[in-house]
Protein backbone atom coordinates (compact mmCIF):
# COMPACT_ATOMS: atom_id res chain seq x y z
CA UNK A 1 0.00 0.00 0.00
CA UNK A 2 2.83 2.35 0.83
CA UNK A 3 4.45 1.83 -2.59
CA UNK A 4 1.14 2.42 -4.37
CA UNK A 5 0.60 5.59 -2.36
CA UNK A 6 4.04 6.91 -3.34
CA UNK A 7 3.39 6.02 -6.98
CA UNK A 8 0.10 7.95 -6.98
CA UNK A 9 1.78 10.96 -5.37
CA UNK A 10 4.54 10.84 -7.96
CA UNK A 11 2.02 10.66 -10.81
CA UNK A 12 0.14 13.67 -9.47
CA UNK A 13 3.37 15.62 -9.01
CA UNK A 14 4.40 14.93 -12.62
CA UNK A 15 0.93 15.94 -13.81
CA UNK A 16 1.04 19.21 -11.85
CA UNK A 17 4.54 20.06 -13.12
CA UNK A 18 3.52 19.27 -16.70
CA UNK A 19 0.41 21.42 -16.35
CA UNK A 20 2.54 24.25 -14.99
CA UNK A 21 4.91 24.05 -17.96
CA UNK A 22 2.06 23.99 -20.48
CA UNK A 23 0.32 26.94 -18.82
CA UNK A 24 3.65 28.77 -18.76
CA UNK A 25 4.10 28.20 -22.49
CA UNK A 26 0.55 29.42 -23.11
CA UNK A 27 1.42 32.75 -21.49
CA UNK A 28 4.91 32.90 -23.00
CA UNK A 29 3.41 32.65 -26.47
CA UNK A 30 0.93 35.39 -25.49
CA UNK A 31 -2.01 33.23 -26.49
CA UNK A 32 -4.06 35.02 -23.83
CA UNK A 33 -4.06 38.04 -26.16
CA UNK A 34 -6.35 36.18 -28.58
CA UNK A 35 -8.49 34.34 -26.02
CA UNK A 36 -11.69 36.12 -26.94
CA UNK A 37 -10.90 37.11 -30.51
CA UNK A 38 -12.87 35.56 -33.34
CA UNK A 39 -11.55 33.93 -36.52
CA UNK A 40 -8.70 35.98 -37.90
CA UNK A 41 -5.48 35.84 -39.88
CA UNK A 42 -4.23 32.80 -41.76
CA UNK A 43 -7.03 30.44 -42.80
CA UNK A 44 -9.86 32.60 -41.50
CA UNK A 45 -12.00 30.75 -44.05
CA UNK A 46 -11.57 27.37 -42.33
CA UNK A 47 -11.78 28.96 -38.88
CA UNK A 48 -15.16 30.51 -39.66
CA UNK A 49 -16.37 27.19 -41.11
CA UNK A 50 -15.64 25.43 -37.81
CA UNK A 51 -17.36 28.10 -35.74
CA UNK A 52 -20.32 28.04 -38.11
CA UNK A 53 -20.98 24.37 -37.35
CA UNK A 54 -21.08 25.10 -33.61
CA UNK A 55 -23.20 28.23 -34.10
CA UNK A 56 -25.78 26.48 -36.25
CA UNK A 57 -26.24 23.68 -33.70
CA UNK A 58 -26.93 26.43 -31.18
CA UNK A 59 -29.19 28.42 -33.55
CA UNK A 60 -31.25 25.64 -35.13
CA UNK A 61 -31.40 22.75 -32.70
CA UNK A 62 -29.05 20.03 -31.56
CA UNK A 63 -29.50 17.56 -34.40
CA UNK A 64 -26.09 15.90 -34.26
CA UNK A 65 -26.22 14.21 -37.66
CA UNK A 66 -27.44 17.31 -39.49
CA UNK A 67 -24.43 19.68 -39.40
CA UNK A 68 -25.15 23.03 -40.99
CA UNK A 69 -23.31 26.14 -42.18
CA UNK A 70 -24.50 29.70 -42.80
CA UNK A 71 -23.94 29.65 -46.56
CA UNK A 72 -27.01 28.61 -48.54
CA UNK A 73 -25.07 27.43 -51.57
CA UNK A 74 -25.81 24.06 -49.95
CA UNK A 75 -29.43 23.02 -49.44
CA UNK A 76 -30.49 24.77 -46.21
CA UNK A 77 -26.79 25.30 -45.52
CA UNK A 78 -26.32 21.61 -44.76
CA UNK A 79 -22.80 20.23 -45.19
CA UNK A 80 -20.57 17.71 -43.44
CA UNK A 81 -16.86 17.19 -43.10
CA UNK A 82 -15.12 16.06 -39.92
CA UNK A 83 -17.02 14.28 -37.15
CA UNK A 84 -18.74 17.20 -35.37
CA UNK A 85 -18.34 16.05 -31.76
CA UNK A 86 -16.29 19.06 -30.62
CA UNK A 87 -18.65 21.45 -32.38
CA UNK A 88 -21.62 19.81 -30.71
CA UNK A 89 -19.97 20.01 -27.27
CA UNK A 90 -19.16 23.66 -27.96
CA UNK A 91 -22.78 24.38 -28.81
CA UNK A 92 -23.93 22.68 -25.60
CA UNK A 93 -21.49 24.79 -23.60
CA UNK A 94 -22.95 27.89 -25.26
CA UNK A 95 -26.14 27.09 -23.32
CA UNK A 96 -24.19 27.39 -20.06
CA UNK A 97 -21.63 30.11 -20.75
CA UNK A 98 -23.25 31.97 -23.61
CA UNK A 99 -22.07 32.10 -27.19
CA UNK A 100 -18.43 33.17 -27.20
CA UNK A 101 -15.18 32.65 -29.10
CA UNK A 102 -13.20 31.00 -26.30
CA UNK A 103 -14.94 27.65 -25.88
CA UNK A 104 -13.98 25.88 -29.11
CA UNK A 105 -10.39 27.13 -28.97
CA UNK A 106 -10.07 26.02 -25.37
CA UNK A 107 -11.49 22.58 -26.19
CA UNK A 108 -8.96 22.08 -28.98
CA UNK A 109 -6.12 23.27 -26.77
CA UNK A 110 -7.14 21.02 -23.87
CA UNK A 111 -7.30 17.92 -26.07
CA UNK A 112 -3.93 18.71 -27.64
CA UNK A 113 -2.19 19.49 -24.34
CA UNK A 114 -3.54 16.29 -22.84
CA UNK A 115 -1.97 14.52 -25.81
CA UNK A 116 1.35 16.30 -25.17
CA UNK A 117 1.23 15.16 -21.55
CA UNK A 118 0.73 11.60 -22.77
CA UNK A 119 3.66 11.98 -25.15
CA UNK A 120 5.77 12.85 -22.13
CA UNK A 121 4.49 9.75 -20.35
CA UNK A 122 5.14 7.62 -23.43
CA UNK A 123 8.71 8.89 -23.71
CA UNK A 124 9.27 8.28 -19.98
CA UNK A 125 8.06 4.71 -20.35
CA UNK A 126 10.37 3.97 -23.27
CA UNK A 127 13.47 5.98 -22.33
CA UNK A 128 13.26 5.80 -18.50
CA UNK A 129 14.57 9.36 -18.44
CA UNK A 130 12.44 12.34 -17.40
CA UNK A 131 14.72 14.92 -18.96
CA UNK A 132 14.79 13.26 -22.38
CA UNK A 133 11.02 12.80 -22.19
CA UNK A 134 10.50 16.48 -21.42
CA UNK A 135 12.77 17.50 -24.31
CA UNK A 136 10.81 15.35 -26.78
CA UNK A 137 7.50 16.87 -25.66
CA UNK A 138 8.90 20.42 -25.71
CA UNK A 139 10.48 19.95 -29.14
CA UNK A 140 7.02 20.15 -30.71
CA UNK A 141 6.70 23.73 -29.46
CA UNK A 142 9.52 24.86 -31.75
CA UNK A 143 6.97 24.64 -34.56
CA UNK A 144 4.99 27.81 -35.28
CA UNK A 145 2.37 25.78 -37.15
CA UNK A 146 1.91 23.58 -34.09
CA UNK A 147 1.60 26.55 -31.74
CA UNK A 148 -0.68 28.61 -34.00
CA UNK A 149 -3.24 25.85 -34.50
CA UNK A 150 -3.06 24.59 -30.92
CA UNK A 151 -5.22 27.53 -29.79
CA UNK A 152 -7.40 27.88 -32.82
CA UNK A 153 -10.73 26.78 -34.29
CA UNK A 154 -9.45 24.21 -36.77
CA UNK A 155 -9.96 20.56 -35.75
CA UNK A 156 -6.47 19.37 -36.74
CA UNK A 157 -4.84 20.13 -33.38
CA UNK A 158 -7.49 18.15 -31.49
CA UNK A 159 -7.09 15.21 -33.89
CA UNK A 160 -3.33 15.30 -33.30
CA UNK A 161 -3.79 15.38 -29.52
CA UNK A 162 -6.11 12.39 -29.69
CA UNK A 163 -3.68 10.24 -31.69
CA UNK A 164 -0.85 11.26 -29.34
CA UNK A 165 -2.93 9.89 -26.46
CA UNK A 166 -3.71 6.83 -28.55
CA UNK A 167 -0.02 6.04 -28.97
CA UNK A 168 0.57 6.30 -25.23
CA UNK A 169 -2.13 3.76 -24.41
CA UNK A 170 -1.08 1.42 -27.22
CA UNK A 171 2.47 1.29 -25.84
CA UNK A 172 1.09 0.90 -22.35
CA UNK A 173 -0.72 -2.19 -23.61
CA UNK A 174 2.42 -3.49 -25.35
CA UNK A 175 4.41 -3.19 -22.12
CA UNK A 176 1.77 -4.99 -20.07
CA UNK A 177 -1.35 -7.11 -20.47
CA UNK A 178 -4.16 -4.71 -19.61
CA UNK A 179 -6.88 -4.85 -22.28
CA UNK A 180 -8.26 -1.53 -21.02
CA UNK A 181 -5.18 0.22 -22.34
CA UNK A 182 -5.69 -1.31 -25.80
CA UNK A 183 -9.35 -0.24 -25.80
CA UNK A 184 -8.40 3.28 -24.70
CA UNK A 185 -5.70 3.46 -27.36
CA UNK A 186 -8.05 2.63 -30.20
CA UNK A 187 -10.81 4.85 -28.82
CA UNK A 188 -8.40 7.79 -29.04
CA UNK A 189 -7.20 6.68 -32.48
CA UNK A 190 -10.77 6.36 -33.72
CA UNK A 191 -11.81 9.77 -32.41
CA UNK A 192 -8.74 11.40 -33.95
CA UNK A 193 -9.41 9.70 -37.30
CA UNK A 194 -13.09 10.65 -37.22
CA UNK A 195 -12.14 14.29 -36.74
CA UNK A 196 -9.49 14.15 -39.49
CA UNK A 197 -9.45 11.02 -41.61
CA UNK A 198 -5.79 11.58 -42.55
CA UNK A 199 -4.84 10.65 -38.97
CA UNK A 200 -5.98 7.13 -39.78
CA UNK A 201 -2.29 6.65 -40.63
CA UNK A 202 -1.68 6.04 -36.92
CA UNK A 203 -3.99 3.09 -36.14
CA UNK A 204 -3.16 1.59 -39.53
CA UNK A 205 0.56 1.77 -38.70
CA UNK A 206 0.28 -0.25 -35.48
CA UNK A 207 -2.04 -2.70 -37.24
CA UNK A 208 0.48 -3.18 -40.06
CA UNK A 209 3.23 -3.77 -37.50
CA UNK A 210 1.03 -6.32 -35.71
CA UNK A 211 0.23 -8.10 -38.98
CA UNK A 212 3.92 -8.15 -39.94
CA UNK A 213 4.84 -9.55 -36.52
CA UNK A 214 2.19 -12.24 -36.89
CA UNK A 215 3.46 -13.25 -40.32
CA UNK A 216 7.15 -13.23 -39.29
CA UNK A 217 6.35 -14.89 -35.94
CA UNK A 218 8.94 -12.64 -34.34
CA UNK A 219 8.24 -11.83 -30.69
CA UNK A 220 10.82 -9.04 -30.95
CA UNK A 221 8.09 -7.02 -32.60
CA UNK A 222 4.85 -7.91 -30.81
CA UNK A 223 3.76 -11.25 -29.25
CA UNK A 224 1.26 -13.18 -31.41
CA UNK A 225 -1.58 -12.97 -28.88
CA UNK A 226 -1.31 -9.19 -28.73
CA UNK A 227 -1.00 -8.97 -32.51
CA UNK A 228 -4.38 -10.61 -32.99
CA UNK A 229 -6.05 -8.32 -30.46
CA UNK A 230 -4.50 -5.21 -32.03
CA UNK A 231 -5.73 -6.21 -35.48
CA UNK A 232 -9.28 -7.02 -34.33
CA UNK A 233 -9.60 -3.93 -32.15
CA UNK A 234 -8.09 -1.89 -34.98
CA UNK A 235 -10.72 -3.14 -37.41
CA UNK A 236 -13.42 -2.32 -34.87
CA UNK A 237 -11.94 1.19 -34.52
CA UNK A 238 -11.70 1.80 -38.26
CA UNK A 239 -15.29 0.73 -38.88
CA UNK A 240 -16.87 3.91 -37.38
CA UNK A 241 -14.50 6.02 -39.50
CA UNK A 242 -15.62 4.18 -42.64
CA UNK A 243 -19.28 4.56 -41.69
CA UNK A 244 -18.91 8.28 -40.98
CA UNK A 245 -17.02 8.82 -44.25
CA UNK A 246 -19.82 7.10 -46.15
CA UNK A 247 -22.37 9.22 -44.32
CA UNK A 248 -20.48 12.44 -45.16
CA UNK A 249 -20.42 11.56 -48.87
CA UNK A 250 -24.15 10.72 -48.83
CA UNK A 251 -25.13 13.79 -46.76
CA UNK A 252 -23.19 16.17 -48.99
CA UNK A 253 -24.61 14.54 -52.11
CA UNK A 254 -28.26 14.87 -51.12
CA UNK A 255 -27.70 18.46 -49.97
CA UNK A 256 -25.73 19.42 -53.09
CA UNK A 257 -22.86 20.48 -50.86
CA UNK A 258 -19.50 21.44 -52.35
CA UNK A 259 -18.23 23.29 -49.29
CA UNK A 260 -15.46 20.82 -48.41
CA UNK A 261 -12.97 18.67 -50.23
CA UNK A 262 -13.88 15.03 -49.59
CA UNK A 263 -11.50 13.34 -51.99
CA UNK A 264 -7.77 12.96 -52.57
CA UNK A 265 -5.80 15.50 -54.61
CA UNK A 266 -2.78 13.41 -55.66
CA UNK A 267 0.48 14.63 -57.07
CA UNK A 268 0.14 12.52 -60.23
CA UNK A 269 -2.94 14.47 -61.33
CA UNK A 270 -1.01 17.73 -61.32
CA UNK A 271 1.00 19.39 -64.06
CA UNK A 272 4.76 19.76 -63.73
CA UNK A 273 4.43 23.53 -63.21
CA UNK A 274 1.79 23.05 -60.49
CA UNK A 275 4.00 20.56 -58.69
CA UNK A 276 6.88 23.04 -58.81
CA UNK A 277 4.66 25.84 -57.53
CA UNK A 278 3.54 23.80 -54.53
CA UNK A 279 7.11 22.78 -53.73
CA UNK A 280 8.30 26.37 -54.03
CA UNK A 281 5.53 27.48 -51.69
CA UNK A 282 6.42 24.81 -49.14
CA UNK A 283 10.15 25.47 -49.37
CA UNK A 284 10.15 29.26 -49.24
CA UNK A 285 6.83 30.41 -47.75
CA UNK A 286 5.81 27.77 -45.21
CA UNK A 287 9.23 26.28 -44.41
CA UNK A 288 10.07 28.79 -41.68
CA UNK A 289 6.72 28.11 -40.04
CA UNK A 290 6.84 24.31 -39.98
CA UNK A 291 9.79 24.23 -37.58
CA UNK A 292 12.58 26.44 -36.34
CA UNK A 293 15.50 26.08 -38.78
CA UNK A 294 17.81 24.40 -36.26
CA UNK A 295 14.98 22.01 -35.38
CA UNK A 296 15.09 20.85 -38.99
CA UNK A 297 18.87 20.50 -38.73
CA UNK A 298 18.46 18.33 -35.64
CA UNK A 299 15.90 16.13 -37.39
CA UNK A 300 18.18 15.69 -40.42
CA UNK A 301 21.07 14.72 -38.14
CA UNK A 302 18.81 12.26 -36.32
CA UNK A 303 17.76 10.69 -39.62
CA UNK A 304 21.42 10.17 -40.53
CA UNK A 305 22.19 8.74 -37.09
CA UNK A 306 19.20 6.42 -37.35
CA UNK A 307 20.46 5.06 -40.66
CA UNK A 308 23.99 4.61 -39.33
CA UNK A 309 22.86 2.86 -36.15
CA UNK A 310 20.04 0.93 -37.79
CA UNK A 311 21.16 -2.52 -36.62
CA UNK A 312 21.46 -1.37 -33.03
CA UNK A 313 18.03 0.24 -32.91
CA UNK A 314 15.05 -1.00 -30.97
CA UNK A 315 13.39 -3.45 -33.35
CA UNK A 316 9.81 -2.44 -32.60
CA UNK A 317 10.50 1.29 -32.73
CA UNK A 318 12.44 1.16 -35.98
CA UNK A 319 9.77 -0.94 -37.69
CA UNK A 320 7.05 1.42 -36.52
CA UNK A 321 9.11 4.39 -37.66
CA UNK A 322 9.50 2.90 -41.15
CA UNK A 323 5.76 2.20 -41.40
CA UNK A 324 4.92 5.74 -40.29
CA UNK A 325 7.41 7.08 -42.83
CA UNK A 326 5.69 5.15 -45.63
CA UNK A 327 2.26 6.27 -44.40
CA UNK A 328 3.39 9.91 -44.18
CA UNK A 329 4.92 9.74 -47.68
CA UNK A 330 1.66 8.32 -49.06
CA UNK A 331 -0.32 11.06 -47.32
CA UNK A 332 2.03 13.72 -48.73
CA UNK A 333 1.56 12.44 -52.30
CA UNK A 334 -2.20 11.91 -51.99
CA UNK A 335 -2.82 15.46 -50.75
CA UNK A 336 0.17 17.19 -52.30
CA UNK A 337 -1.73 20.11 -53.84
CA UNK A 338 -3.13 21.08 -50.42
CA UNK A 339 0.33 21.93 -49.13
CA UNK A 340 0.42 25.07 -51.23
CA UNK A 341 -2.11 26.98 -49.13
CA UNK A 342 -2.79 24.79 -46.09
CA UNK A 343 0.12 24.73 -43.67
CA UNK A 344 -1.91 22.83 -41.05
CA UNK A 345 -1.67 19.71 -43.21
CA UNK A 346 1.90 19.47 -41.92
CA UNK A 347 0.61 18.55 -38.44
CA UNK A 348 -0.11 15.00 -39.61
CA UNK A 349 3.67 14.40 -39.83
CA UNK A 350 4.20 15.01 -36.12
CA UNK A 351 3.75 11.37 -35.01
CA UNK A 352 6.62 10.44 -37.34
CA UNK A 353 8.74 13.23 -35.85
CA UNK A 354 7.91 11.97 -32.37
CA UNK A 355 8.98 8.39 -33.10
CA UNK A 356 12.12 9.55 -34.89
CA UNK A 357 13.21 11.39 -31.73
CA UNK A 358 12.24 8.43 -29.54
CA UNK A 359 13.99 5.86 -31.72
CA UNK A 360 17.28 7.73 -32.07
CA UNK A 361 17.55 8.62 -28.39
CA UNK A 362 16.68 5.04 -27.39
CA UNK A 363 19.36 3.79 -29.79
CA UNK A 364 21.90 6.20 -28.29
CA UNK A 365 21.05 4.80 -24.86
CA UNK A 366 21.67 1.25 -26.10
CA UNK A 367 24.92 2.17 -27.87
CA UNK A 368 26.47 3.99 -24.94
CA UNK A 369 25.67 4.71 -21.30
CA UNK A 370 28.45 7.29 -20.97
CA UNK A 371 27.19 10.23 -18.93
CA UNK A 372 29.13 12.82 -20.94
CA UNK A 373 27.51 11.75 -24.23
CA UNK A 374 23.98 12.04 -22.93
CA UNK A 375 24.59 15.29 -21.05
CA UNK A 376 26.03 16.81 -24.24
CA UNK A 377 23.09 15.57 -26.33
CA UNK A 378 20.58 16.92 -23.82
CA UNK A 379 22.29 20.31 -23.80
CA UNK A 380 22.29 20.52 -27.61
CA UNK A 381 18.59 19.60 -27.84
CA UNK A 382 17.70 21.95 -24.98
CA UNK A 383 19.49 24.91 -26.62
CA UNK A 384 17.66 24.25 -29.91
CA UNK A 385 14.33 24.01 -28.08
CA UNK A 386 14.84 27.27 -26.16
CA UNK A 387 15.88 29.11 -29.33
CA UNK A 388 13.07 27.49 -31.30
CA UNK A 389 10.37 28.38 -28.78
CA UNK A 390 11.58 31.97 -28.70
CA UNK A 391 11.58 32.05 -32.53
CA UNK A 392 8.08 30.62 -32.63
CA UNK A 393 6.89 33.30 -30.23
CA UNK A 394 8.06 35.97 -32.69
CA UNK A 395 6.39 34.24 -35.65
CA UNK A 396 3.16 33.82 -33.65
CA UNK A 397 3.12 37.53 -32.89
CA UNK A 398 3.29 38.24 -36.62
CA UNK A 399 0.32 35.95 -37.24
CA UNK A 400 -1.73 37.40 -34.40
CA UNK A 401 -1.11 40.95 -35.65
CA UNK A 402 -1.69 40.27 -39.33
CA UNK A 403 -3.41 43.02 -41.30
CA UNK A 404 -6.73 42.34 -43.03
CA UNK A 405 -6.36 40.67 -46.43
CA UNK A 406 -8.81 39.79 -49.20
CA UNK A 407 -10.14 36.88 -47.13
CA UNK A 408 -10.65 38.75 -43.88
CA UNK A 409 -11.42 42.34 -44.92
CA UNK A 410 -15.19 41.87 -45.13
CA UNK A 411 -15.36 40.15 -41.74
CA UNK A 412 -13.20 42.95 -40.34
CA UNK A 413 -15.52 45.65 -41.69
CA UNK A 414 -18.62 43.89 -40.40
CA UNK A 415 -17.07 43.77 -36.93
CA UNK A 416 -16.19 47.48 -37.19
CA UNK A 417 -19.82 48.30 -37.96
CA UNK A 418 -21.42 45.58 -35.81
CA UNK A 419 -23.13 47.97 -33.41
CA UNK A 420 -24.82 49.92 -36.23
CA UNK A 421 -25.80 46.69 -38.01
CA UNK A 422 -27.38 45.31 -34.82
CA UNK A 423 -29.47 48.48 -34.51
CA UNK A 424 -31.18 47.55 -37.80
CA UNK A 425 -32.90 44.66 -35.98
CA UNK A 426 -32.58 42.40 -38.99
CA UNK A 427 -34.82 39.35 -38.33
CA UNK A 428 -32.97 36.22 -37.28
CA UNK A 429 -34.43 34.30 -40.21
CA UNK A 430 -33.56 36.98 -42.80
CA UNK A 431 -31.25 35.90 -45.62
CA UNK A 432 -28.36 38.18 -46.55
CA UNK A 433 -26.20 38.45 -49.66
CA UNK A 434 -22.66 39.52 -48.69
CA UNK A 435 -20.00 40.84 -51.05
CA UNK A 436 -17.13 40.77 -51.59
CA UNK A 437 -16.29 37.74 -49.47
CA UNK A 438 -14.23 34.74 -50.67
CA UNK A 439 -14.96 33.04 -47.33
CA UNK A 440 -18.11 30.99 -47.63
CA UNK A 441 -19.03 31.62 -43.97
CA UNK A 442 -16.86 34.58 -42.97
CA UNK A 443 -19.14 37.61 -43.07
CA UNK A 444 -22.27 35.51 -42.61
CA UNK A 445 -20.87 34.07 -39.38
CA UNK A 446 -20.27 37.53 -37.90
CA UNK A 447 -23.74 38.58 -39.00
CA UNK A 448 -25.14 35.36 -37.52
CA UNK A 449 -27.47 35.10 -40.50
CA UNK A 450 -27.81 32.61 -43.33
CA UNK A 451 -27.32 33.70 -46.91
CA UNK A 452 -24.86 33.78 -49.77
CA UNK A 453 -21.50 35.35 -50.59
CA UNK A 454 -19.98 36.77 -53.77
CA UNK A 455 -16.24 36.45 -54.14
CA UNK A 456 -15.49 39.82 -55.72
CA UNK A 457 -16.99 43.25 -56.38
CA UNK A 458 -17.09 42.51 -60.10
CA UNK A 459 -19.88 40.01 -59.34
CA UNK A 460 -22.08 42.72 -57.82
CA UNK A 461 -24.61 43.72 -60.49
CA UNK A 462 -28.32 44.45 -60.50
CA UNK A 463 -28.93 41.13 -62.29
CA UNK A 464 -26.91 39.18 -59.71
CA UNK A 465 -28.74 40.81 -56.84
CA UNK A 466 -32.06 40.04 -58.53
CA UNK A 467 -31.01 36.41 -58.94
CA UNK A 468 -30.42 36.04 -55.19
CA UNK A 469 -33.55 38.01 -54.40
CA UNK A 470 -35.47 35.38 -56.33
CA UNK A 471 -33.78 32.73 -54.20
CA UNK A 472 -34.99 34.43 -51.03
CA UNK A 473 -32.43 37.12 -50.18
CA UNK A 474 -33.87 39.86 -47.95
CA UNK A 475 -30.81 42.10 -47.54
CA UNK A 476 -27.60 42.92 -49.36
CA UNK A 477 -24.45 43.87 -47.45
CA UNK A 478 -21.67 45.42 -49.53
CA UNK A 479 -18.36 45.77 -47.69
CA UNK A 480 -17.01 48.57 -49.85
CA UNK A 481 -17.10 52.30 -50.46
CA UNK A 482 -17.14 51.80 -54.23
CA UNK A 483 -19.91 54.03 -55.59
CA UNK A 484 -20.73 51.78 -58.56
CA UNK A 485 -21.34 48.78 -56.32
CA UNK A 486 -23.32 50.81 -53.82
CA UNK A 487 -25.42 52.14 -56.69
CA UNK A 488 -26.25 48.57 -57.69
CA UNK A 489 -27.43 48.02 -54.13
CA UNK A 490 -29.50 51.20 -54.11
CA UNK A 491 -31.12 50.25 -57.40
CA UNK A 492 -32.20 46.93 -55.94
CA UNK A 493 -33.41 47.96 -52.53
CA UNK A 494 -33.73 50.55 -49.81
CA UNK A 495 -30.53 51.81 -48.23
CA UNK A 496 -30.80 51.17 -44.48
CA UNK A 497 -27.19 51.74 -43.46
CA UNK A 498 -24.10 53.41 -44.82
CA UNK A 499 -21.25 52.86 -42.41
CA UNK A 500 -17.49 52.77 -42.54
CA UNK A 501 -16.72 51.08 -45.89
CA UNK A 502 -20.01 49.23 -45.73
CA UNK A 503 -23.54 49.53 -47.05
CA UNK A 504 -26.68 47.57 -46.17
CA UNK A 505 -29.75 47.46 -48.39
CA UNK A 506 -33.16 45.95 -47.74
CA UNK A 507 -34.44 44.37 -50.93
CA UNK A 508 -37.81 45.44 -52.29
CA UNK A 509 -40.54 42.82 -52.21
Amino acid sequence: MRLNHLKIRKTWLVALLSTGVLVGLFFFFRMYAVMYSGPWGIHIMRQSDSLSFASQYYNHGYHFFEPQLFNLKNADGKAACEFPLLYYITALLYLVFGKNFLILKLLNLSVLYFGIFNIFRLACGILKDYFYAALIALFLFTSTVFNYYSFNYLPDSAALGLVFSGWYYIFRYLSGRRKKALVAGFVFFTMGSLIKITYLINPLSIMVLAAFSLIKKNKGYIPAEKCRKIIWYGIAGILPVAIWTGYVLWYNHINHSTSFNTTILPIWNMSHSSISNVWDHMRHYWHSNYFYQSSFHLLFVFIVLQIIMLRKSDLRLIMLLCILLLGSAAYWMLFYSQFQDHDYYFLAFFPFVLFLLLSVIRTMQKVSSRLFLHVALKIVIAVIIVAGINYSRMKLSQRYNAKPDQYSITSFRIQQNKREIDKLNIPADAKILVAPDPCQNGGLFFLNRMGWTLDSLSDVTADTIQFYKNKGADYVLLATSDSACLSAGSASGEQVLIGKDIGVFQLKK
